[in-house]
């Protein structure tokens, strides 16, 4: 896998790439970008290189190849032009950085990457990494999405009774439904919720306490807006579970 970390030099980016080597199964080419039009070119050309050398260090890091990329650029256009040229499999970054207590939800950056930026993106709180045994995925069944996108779960180190919980949010008697997830490797269970309140009152409470992982599609804005929010807000100050968003 060709995977992007995106760092601000804070230490919820660095968690966030100790996070990432655990995330990748098999030998991995991480690149690190860090993106500023204002900073001094050499000293971040020094702070990405002690950073790498010091994720070097880690001992999940020994299967996998690095590389920086100094970017003076905005921070969307150069994860833009790095995922077009490299191939970027996954982007991974911290859910707050440097302008953003990491009791506070997702910062700005984040939210404009998840958003703008079409490539798988993996969010991380503050948390260490738990192999992934339970996934917890909101579809609204308004908006139609590509399954294609879930193959990305295939390329992940997930437990062998790894499981996927959908839960299907079919607030307007939707016909159309998913028949086949295509994960040979999970085990499927789904629930169908009629009331838009069941988003907070039934999803979110269960899979903060029983999901490793939240799965979400960045297309159904209904959902997405509804989860950036949650995380965003002063409710979850507690909160340190792993976000990942899909494209399709």
């Amino acid at each position: 896998m060709n995977i992007l970390i995106l760092t601000d030099f804070s230490p919820q980016a660095y968690n966030a790439a100790r996070y990432a080597l655990n995330s990748a199964s098999g030998l991995s080419q991480f690149y690190v970008l860090n993106a500023s039009s204002t900073g001094e070119a050499t000293q971040i050309d020094e702070a990405l290189l002690e950073f790498v050398a010091k994720l070097k260090k880690e001992p999940a890091a020994n299967e996998h190849s690095f590389s920086t990329l100094p970017f003076a650029d905005n921070l969307i256009n150069a994860t833009r032009k790095v995922v077009t040229e490299k191939k970027i499999n996954l982007i991974v970054m911290g859910a707050s950085g440097k302008n953003t207590s990491n009791f506070q939800g997702l910062g700005g950056n984040t939210c404009n990457v998840v958003k703008k930026v079409k490539c798988p993106v993996l969010v991380v709180p503050n948390c260490d990494f738990k192999q992934w045994e339970r996934l917890y995925l909101p579809l609204d069944l308004r908006f139609p999405v590509h399954t294609e996108a879930l193959q990305l779960l295939q390329k992940l180190p997930v437990s062998k009774d790894v499981t996927l919980d959908v839960w299907e949010f079919n607030l307007n008697n939707a016909e159309s439904q998913i028949e086949d997830f295509r994960l040979p490797n999970y085990k499927i269970f789904r629930k169908t919720l009629k009331r838009e309140s069941d988003f907070l009152e039934k999803f979110w409470p269960e899979a903060n306490t029983k999901a490793n992982i939240i799965v979400f599609f960045a297309r159904q804005l209904h959902i997405t807006e509804k989860l950036l929010n949650r995380l965003s807000a002063t409710e979850t100050r507690n909160q340190n579970l792993p976000v990942l968003i899909l494209h399709g």
